[in-house]
């Protein structure tokens, strides 16, 4: 019989949310008792997760989950291969730390799926987002802006006198041909615009939760697989109890099992340990303990267009990979200064959305003036092999904000396996192409199509067996080259959400003592990067818990 483990609280996954929330309600509740369950390793000290090169090398090595999904009729019957952090401090040691919070209206989308509770809007959020953040200028407004938080948040141009990338100009100049407006402050509530890249660097290294966030006092198992949840039977709704590790032992949890596993995994965990849709339990004899048909339904992801550029004469510097930024700081961070959100006109989305079939209060909300659905990067390096490394290329990403396909995550056809059934559906909805070909559309017209970025672009790289794409290609050329090479950011969200699955104290519905929190909860996608915003749910998460205890 294995020896069993008690603590009042038992977290499972150790990734970004795990280790801030583990850190946070240890502080919170200084006399209860913290165990987080991390199913990788530990990285230190054998992997480089501080550094840009290193956190690329991380990419398909053993702290990444690498999981592989079915094909995907929408993308050309392309199976894809998803990133996900398989070690302590989860996807915030994968990352590459870009820092912005979603678009005001996102969050009111969350408040308004939850029958309007304003915990989960942009205003109830606010406080949250500042406790986590140590922003760069102290003059900055306080009223959006946080200074004594884990995470320090700096634009690219201040983050060292020598970081300076020979094209930030002319690319300011040439969305400003376009009539692109500067943004000065992206966290005031509004992404749309040309704004700074803001990152959480630090020194030159990244910041991993579990290194920002105190792990002291805290208890922690690392390369632990949880197999399943246990709950026992009670007069009521059934209770979780503790967890059963995949080498058979059993941890207790006198007050709540917490589920912060991440997306892709939180939902397999749920359904595995009897939690989800009768027939899928059934079909796979598994015994039910709760209907709940949501689970695993409602996945996203931020689907995007990556393409590359030939610079002409190579010789002037203009990308890493050139002597002329040889300089470290060149790569103490992300190589790009530039983030641009954009909105559609209105008769493109109307059309889309009548195509969609999307009517009511989502039609209304999506149709706000202002609303941000693309989001468009230049770096000044390949970021992808088969490229040459001697400053001649820069990539682009062209991202959606508000994808509107939605996936499904279950169970594999071996339960026990820790790798789940993922049918993605990207790019399945005619708002999603519309949006994504506008977005591809502004972009060959920044690169190829202004004065100010004529003497630098020489033209597309297409990827082998494509042609370039250039400012007299179609719409159905743009399209047929999304669907051939388009993938997600790795931003997975939204199967386990809160209003069908979890409530707004992130309780799964129909169980006692078990919670979840991780980016599976977000019921509804939000613009920017979502790590500024998952640290903001896991704050309130902690008041939240701590409030109860």
């Amino acid at each position: 019989m294995a020896e069993s483990t008690t603590f009042d609280y038992v977290i499972i996954g150790g990734g970004l949310s795990g280790c801030a929330l583990a850190s946070r309600l240890k502080h919170s509740l200084p006399d209860r008792s913290v165990l987080v369950i991390e199913a990788g390793p530990d990285p230190a000290p054998e992997h480089d997760v501080v550094t840009l090169l290193g956190g690329f090398a991380l990419q398909g090595s053993a702290l990444d989950w690498q999981f592989r999904t079915a094909t995907t009729p929408s993308t050309a019957g392309r199976a894809h291969t998803l990133t996900a952090g398989k070690t302590l401090g989860g996807g915030s040691v994968l990352n590459y730390g870009g820092w912005s919070r979603g678009d005001g209206p996102d969050y009111e989308t969350w408040a308004a799926r939850l029958g309007g509770d304003n915990r989960w809007s942009y205003a109830g959020l606010l406080p949250y987002f500042k406790r986590s953040e140590r922003y760069y200028d102290p003059d900055a407004d306080p009223n959006y802006h946080g200074f004594e938080g884990p995470m320090k948040v700096t634009p690219v141009k201040a983050s060292h006198v020598n970081r300076k990338y020979p094209l930030r100009y002319p690319l300011e100049r040439a969305w400003t041909e376009l009539g692109t407006k500067k943004n000065l402050d992206p966290f005031a509530g509004r992404l749309t615009g040309l704004s700074d890249y803001y990152e959480n660097w630090e020194d030159g290294k990244r910041r991993p939760s579990h290194v920002a966030y105190s792990l002291d006092e805290v208890a922690v198992k690392t390369s632990c697989p949880v197999s399943q949840i246990l709950f026992e039977k009670t007069r009521g709704d059934p209770k979780a109890t503790g967890v059963k590790l995949e080498n058979g032992q059993i941890i207790t949890a006198k007050k709540e099992v917490i589920l912060s596993a991440g997306t892709l995994q939180s939902p397999r965990l749920l359904l595995r340990s009897g939690v989800g849709e009768p027939s899928v339990l059934s079909d796979r004899n598994i015994s039910l303990v709760q209907s709940l048909p949501g689970v695993g339904q409602q996945y996203f992801d931020h689907f995007a267009l990556f393409q590359w550029f030939k610079l002409k004469d190579p010789s002037r510097g203009l990308a890493l990979g050139h002597p002329n930024l040889s300089d470290p700081v060149f790569v103490a961070g992300m190589p790009v200064d530039w983030v641009v959100n954009e909105g559609l006109p209105r008769d493109i989305l109307e059309k889309a959305l009548d195509e969609d079939g999307v009517t009511g209060r989502e039609r209304e909300a999506l149709l706000q003036p202002g609303r941000v659905f693309v989001e468009t990067l230049v770096l000044y390096h390949p970021l992808a092999p088969g490229f040459p490394n001697d400053g001649s290329i820069v990539c682009t990403s062209v991202m959606l904000t508000l994808p509107s396909s939605r996936g499904r995550v279950s169970l594999p056809q071996d339960i026990d396996s820790t790798n789940p059934h993922i049918e993605p559906n990207y790019f399945t909805t005619a708002l999603d192409r519309v949006c994504l070909i506008y977005g591809a559309r502004r972009l060959l017209r920044l690169m190829l199509g202004t004065e100010s970025m004529r003497d630098f672009v020489e033209s597309e790289v297409p990827p082998p067996g494509h042609t370039p794409l250039t400012l007299e290609s179609s719409d159905n050329e743009i399209e047929n080259r999304i669907r051939a090479i388009g993938v997600a950011h790795f931003h997975a969200a939204g199967s386990c959400p809160m209003g069908s699955v979890v409530d707004g104290d992130l309780r799964v519905k129909g169980v006692q003592g078990l919670r979840i929190c991780d980016a599976s909860i977000f019921p509804a996608p939000v613009g920017g990067h979502p790590m500024a915003s998952l640290y903001g749910v896991v704050e309130q998460a902690a008041d939240i818990i701590a409030e109860s205890a």
